[in-house]
């Protein structure tokens, strides 16, 4: 079923626009994700990359993951909010940071991942 989501940073420069199908959600316990969140866990969505549409200034940060996968965290470039996070594991997808939507109700949970790096105190 189609579905259409819309999102935006903190201070609304950066935007995105998505219609189409949800391919899954996760919460991800891994460090990278705690870093980029500063929280215990980053809870996403998968998306197809192609109908993802953005507009606004971004910043995209690379870095190699445990995996050995290569990792896109993609921020606004004026307020630093996480958005976007892209892995050379599914090249045809893109995560977006549930965080970041206009309408949060959208996140439905879904499976927990790299739970070896759950912190004691986060429950998620």
């Amino acid at each position: 079923m189609s579905q259409y989501i819309s999102g935006k940073c903190l201070c609304g420069a950066c935007q995105f626009d998505y219609t189409g199908e949800l391919r899954f959600t996760f919460q991800c316990y891994c460090r990278d994700c705690q870093h980029v969140t500063g929280a215990g866990h980053a809870p996403q969505l998968i998306v197809d990359r192609s109908r993802l549409m953005t507009k606004g200034p971004t910043k995209t940060y690379r870095q190699r993951a445990d995996s050995g996968s290569m990792l896109e965290f993609i921020f606004c470039r004026d307020c630093g909010s996480p958005l976007l996070k892209a892995t050379t594991r599914m090249p045809d997808s893109i995560a977006i940071y549930a965080g970041a939507l206009d309408d949060p109700s959208l996140y439905q949970r879904g499976e927990d991942v790299f739970e070896s790096g759950r912190q004691s105190w986060d429950h998620g």
